[in-house]
């Protein structure tokens, strides 16, 4: 007995090891989550240039053979001595500049020429005009005989000597000029170059298009959660696009083709992002900065509206932008549909289906521009340009009181994205913001 009670444990014991043993992989050689971690088995030492010349500073960079950067903790040497990183060469020649990370090693070779002796250097950078607080202007210098001499030149502009990439620490202008000190410490100044370290003055501002129709069951859902929206943040705007026979937009079923919209209610944020109805949607993008804001100046006379819209720009844009006007009016009252009549959970519990003497608020009549946007001038959209609309719109026959009309003005890119919207009053001078 005891020996079957001893084979029996064994058989178990036996099962349970290889059970272990033969747990499932990744496909990948084992190395799944149940598998032996990767080992680096060797590093490789670069130059952020083969080629340098004397004075020019060398960067040095180690990874292993997994992509990992291990420089921080690699010890580099020249000729057995250790080097700082950035390392500057004094001699011309050839060095050979060894990396050591654990028990790896792995060296680079390094050719220093003499310093060239040109009679003229030019100075170019990959951006005249940024944001001071986040951006920078990567410098280059070539000299007259073909050579690159970025290394090898201080760099200075009104707020003195600058680093390159150059930074700085207050909006302005600045005038920048590369100087490069020839063997006889006589020097050669560049060209200057403008650079413009722009701050950003304008507020972002968002938009939400509401589609919705007075036939539509669900729409006051939406309608309510845009106006919690709207007084939690007063720089989200909205717009309802009306499908239905009281207050259709004569552009709805263009609109709705474009943007993808494919039922009722659908809100739309920046015209292109399907709203999840969320206060914090909408409200998150309110912290992207924009390169430009919008001011609104306008007027009736008799059944002609006047509007002056004016697009200022803090920072250039490198794509096309397009203008877009709105008219809105509020306090329209139709009949509306509501499903939520039995739901008590709803705003709008017992509030009647239909609900009769439904307020419609911020509803699109007409547009004064093309309604995806007329193309502003590349012009008007470079730093600190300012492009200046005039329109003209006839009161719209539907429109019921011109004394509720307010203007919706919107700039967007190629992808008709929505970057920063402004709302006024008819008769309003809105200024930019």
């Amino acid at each position: 007995m005891k020996i079957k009670s001893i084979l029996k444990e064994l058989v178990v014991l036996t099962f349970v090891v290889f059970a272990f043993a033969c747990s499932s992989d990744d496909g990948n050689g084992g190395d799944g989550d149940g598998g032996t971690a990767a080992v680096a088995t060797g590093i490789t030492v670069s130059g952020n240039v083969s080629s340098a010349f004397v004075g020019e500073a060398v960067t040095f960079g180690v990874v292993d053979n997994l992509g990992v950067d291990v420089t921080s903790s690699s010890a580099l040497t020249l000729a057995g001595v250790v080097i700082a990183n950035p390392y500057t060469f004094g001699v011309a020649g050839s060095y050979d500049v060894t990396a050591t990370n654990g028990t790896f090693t792995s060296s680079t070779t390094i050719t220093v020429n003499d310093l060239p002796v040109p009679t003229a250097i030019t100075l170019t950078t990959d951006e005249d005009a940024f944001w001071f607080d986040e951006g920078s202007a990567t410098f280059t210098v070539m000299d007259d005989l073909g050579n690159n001499v970025t290394g090898v030149v201080t760099y200075a502009a009104e707020s003195g000597a600058l680093t390159n990439p150059a930074t700085f620490t207050s909006a302005g202008e600045y005038n920048a000029v590369a100087t490069f000190t020839l063997p006889d410490n006589s020097t050669i100044t560049s060209n200057t170059v403008k650079l413009i370290a722009a701050e950003s003055t304008h507020t972002t501002k968002v938009m939400v298009e509401d589609y919705t129709g007075t036939w539509c069951g669900y729409c006051p859902r939406l309608a309510t959660a845009l106006d919690d929206t709207v007084a939690q943040n007063a720089n989200v705007i909205p717009v309802a696009i009306h499908d239905d026979n009281e207050m259709l937009f004569p552009y709805a079923n263009q609109m709705e083709s474009t943007f993808g919209v494919n039922g009722f209610p659908t809100g739309k944020v920046n015209r292109t992002i399907t709203w999840n109805e969320s206060t914090s949607q909408p409200i998150s993008y309110l912290s992207n900065r924009q390169n430009m804001g919008l001011a609104i100046n306008s007027s009736i006379n008799g059944n002609t509206i006047t509007a002056e819209v004016k697009v200022h720009y803090d920072l250039k844009v490198g794509s096309a932008n397009r203008i877009v006007i709105y008219l809105l009016e509020n306090g329209l009252v139709y009949n509306q549909v509501n499903y939520y009549n039995g739901d008590s959970s709803s705003p709008w519990y017992q509030a009647g289906n239909p609900i009769v003497g439904f307020v419609h608020n911020h509803t699109a009549r007409e547009v004064f521009t093309d309604v995806f946007g007329d193309v502003i001038p590349a012009a008007d959209t470079d730093t600190g340009s300012t492009f200046t609309g005039n329109y003209t719109l006839t009161v719209p026959g539907s429109v019921q009181n011109t004394n509720k009309l307010e203007l919706v003005a919107f700039v967007v890119g190629p992808d008709n994205k929505v970057l920063n919207v402004q709302k006024a009053d008819l008769g309003e001078n809105k200024d930019f913001d």
